[in-house]
Parts: C-alpha cells; structure tokens; sequence
C-alpha cells in the first residue's frame, strides 16, 4: 500500500476521476492526471492508462473472476491420421522424438 491507499480505495478514485477524465480538454485532462498521481502514487503513464480502462468498463458488478472459454481450434489432422503415428510410436516402446 503506497500512500495509504489499498487497491479498493484506488480503484474507487479511479472510476471516480475517469468520468472527469473521459470529458475533459487537453489540459484539464493533464490536470486530473495529476490529482490521481498526487492521490494515488502511480505514475503519470499508469494513472492515464487506468483512467481510460476504467472509462471503458461498465459500471458496478467489480471484477469478473472467470471469463468464458474460448472456441476450442479445430483439429489438424483427422483421428485416423493421428492413431498411425501413436501405433508407430507404440511399437517403438515409446521413445521420444531423438530416437525415434
């Protein structure tokens, strides 16, 4: 915890200040930068990468713990392409690639 703050509290200034962020010219928007740096102790990149995630994000709900799968590839080769080599391999006792 730099400056006191524990990462709930940052991310509460952190949604807090991005709608400022998101709506503000130029050189209010380095202005707000640094109130979050002051605040929070990131740097001033961290602080505006942050500020523009947070903006992005739709509100409330927190963090999401598990994200949904992805579509699993499609298969290069076919089962039976794939069973003669595991047959060969069977054969040889095994081996790895070097002695195979």
């Amino acid at each position: 915890m730099r400056n006191g703050l524990s990462m709930t509290s940052r991310a509460e200034v952190t949604t807090g200040y991005a709608k400022v962020y998101v709506k503000a010219s130029k050189k209010d928007k380095g202005r707000v930068l640094g109130q979050v740096v002051g605040v929070t102790g990131w740097s001033r990149d961290n602080a505006r990468r942050r500020l523009a995630s947070a903006a992005k994000r739709p509100p409330g709900g927190g963090r999401q713990v598990a994200k949904r799968g992805r579509k699993p590839r499609s298969p290069k080769y076919s089962y039976d392409a794939v069973k003669v080599p595991q047959r060969v391999w069977a054969a040889c006792g095994g081996q790895c690639g070097k002695y195979l």
